[in-house]
């Protein structure tokens, strides 16, 4: 772009060479020079700096800056002292206060809000909330004001969101256990502490794949969620017909609920990306469950299978850094107690057994558990397992 030399004047008044804050090149300004520069709206004043440079006079402004020769002739000079001006003149459209162009990028002007910050945009982002397309957003504000929010239900902001999520941050509880939560589940305070809290978020979950058949329409489906009771969950929740038959092919055990959340809902996310065609289209199955997503082809067994292994080789090794003297390798399905037999004392041992296919039909039967059985591998399998997620 063309460089300012001097402040814009009235164009009326003569202009001497003298009067040009640059040296002067001794040679010769050649008609033709003069003529492209008067027909695309300037006045061609002195061959300045170089052998390839000229002064120019804005005929609109009566602004000065200097522009390479070439330019006049091959293409259109762009007076930066109107340019300035529409810019200042957005800015003031916009209720900001322009206050110069920004030194490390062209494209990006500086500006004051109506809050006192001072914020750095681009010119084409100012246009369009001139236009009234968008608003303007102060980052300083805004953290202030999400502080707030979270101080009302005991967490305090740390940042941003690790994991690079724009609608989730990073909090502290007044426990001292941090969470990441999305933003507008703390403006309402609809999130509890995985770490304190009596819901369902900080007691123990499982990540289940179940294997559902139904002979009446011949459906085969596979399906991944989280609860705290699987089946449980597979019996009243999911509004499966009574002669659906329904296999447990697998339980990861989770440490809480938001654990099992969040990592459930990343695994479903990176299914969609990168098996798309394995996601049962909800109309298929609209009849035969009640839920609207998370259902798999039998195909996808294999890499279904690889997400839980990834998600329980996660979970070991993130209890292994907090506790390594303590931690012991998380079973799969045939080596984890069924987390719906448990018994009701959460002081007694359950046992261990294998999977099995049943009927939605039929409720399986608590029985009491022989106080001769071995100390379970998991510890956190004997908590109390909490409402389903």
């Amino acid at each position: 772009m063309s460089t300012t030399i001097l402040s814009p004047r009235n164009i009326r008044t003569p202009l001497a060479v003298s009067d040009l804050p640059l040296v002067i090149y001794p040679g010769p300004i050649h008609d033709h020079w003069t003529q492209a520069a008067r027909t695309k709206g300037f006045d061609l004043i002195a061959r300045v700096r170089d052998r390839l440079h000229v002064a120019l006079r804005c005929q609109t402004c009566g602004g000065i800056h200097t522009a390479r020769h070439s330019v006049v002739m091959s293409a259109q000079p762009l007076c930066p002292h109107c340019i300035e001006a529409r810019w200042r003149q957005t800015a003031l459209t916009a209720n900001l206060t322009w206050l110069g162009r920004d030194q490390d990028h062209r494209h990006y002007g500086r500006y004051r809000l109506a809050c006192g910050h001072e914020v750095r945009r681009q010119f084409a982002f100012i246009e369009r909330i001139a236009a009234g397309a968008v608003a303007v957003r102060c980052a300083a504000c805004l953290v202030q004001r999400e502080e707030a929010e979270a101080a009302r239900f005991g967490w305090s902001r740390l940042g941003r969101d690790p994991q690079g999520n724009a609608s989730y941050r990073l909090y502290r509880h007044t426990c001292g256990h941090e969470q990441r939560i999305a933003v507008a589940n703390v403006r309402w305070g609809q999130c509890d502490c995985a770490g304190c809290g009596q819901s369902w978020t900080a007691k123990p979950s499982y990540i289940y794949l179940l294997d559902i058949r139904h002979s009446g329409t011949g459906r085969h489906v596979l399906k991944i969620g989280y609860s705290a009771r699987p089946v449980k969950r597979h019996k009243h929740q999911l509004g499966l017909p009574k002669d659906a038959l329904v296999e447990v092919l697998r339980v990861v055990a989770m440490p809480t609920g938001h654990d099992a959340c969040t990592r459930e809902k990343a695994a479903h996310a990176d299914l969609r990306l990168t098996h798309p065609e394995s996601i049962v289209p909800h109309p298929d199955y609209a009849d035969l469950m009640n839920v609207v997503s998370e259902v798999y082809r039998p195909e996808s067994l294999p890499f279904l299978q690889e997400t839980l292994d990834r998600i329980e080789a996660d979970i070991v090794d993130a209890a292994r850094i907090r506790t390594p003297d303590l931690i012991s390798p998380l079973s799969r399905t045939a080596g984890l107690p069924d987390p719906e037999i448990m018994p009701d004392d959460p002081d007694s041992r359950p046992s261990t057994v294998s999977p099995r296919r049943f009927s939605a039909r039929t409720h399986a039967r608590r029985k009491p558990q022989p106080r001769t059985i071995s100390r379970d591998r998991s510890p956190i399998l004997r908590r109390h397992p909490g409402r389903p997620g």
